[in-house]
């Protein structure tokens, strides 16, 4: 588990641990300030009180008894956080319930840098400029 950040930062909900590392790098390398990174449902949870996080990034299948899905709906319902999904998933159904909770974004892995920071909402930069390093497909966004 992180220690508690003084920034609202982007909190990483990722059960495997290269993916995970990979996000983390990828926002450090932006100055985008990670807030946490939590490899199950009750650790995000947790993460949440600490840090108020301003958004996150989560895998919709995580290992324990809650997916990233009701996790991303809990985020949401009891500290109004947004939620950008990362998925290998093919499966309709779980797909279609990703959408039903009303995500920022959906990244379908292998995902590249540059379609991992256009998913990123220009509300979370307030006042500063969404970085440009290239601008990547494949970023679906999903209302």
């Amino acid at each position: 588990m992180s220690a508690p950040c003084t920034t609202p930062g982007i909190l990483v909900v990722e059960d495997d641990p290269l993916v995970s590392s990979y996000v983390t790098e990828i926002l450090r390398k932006f100055a985008l300030p990670v807030c946490g990174c939590a490899s199950c449902g009750p650790e995000a949870i947790v993460l949440a009180e600490q840090n108020e996080p301003k958004l996150a990034i989560a895998d919709i299948q995580l290992r324990g008894p809650t997916d990233g899905i009701e996790v991303a709906r809990i985020l949401r319902e009891r500290f109004g956080v947004r939620t950008i999904f990362l998925s290998g998933v093919e499966d309709d159904r779980i797909l279609e319930r990703a959408r039903d909770a009303d995500p920022l974004g959906m990244l379908k892995k292998p995902f590249l840098p540059s379609q991992l920071l256009d998913a990123i909402p220009r509300a979370f930069f307030s006042g500063s400029a969404m970085p440009d390093e290239g601008a990547g497909e494949g970023a679906d966004a999903a209302s």
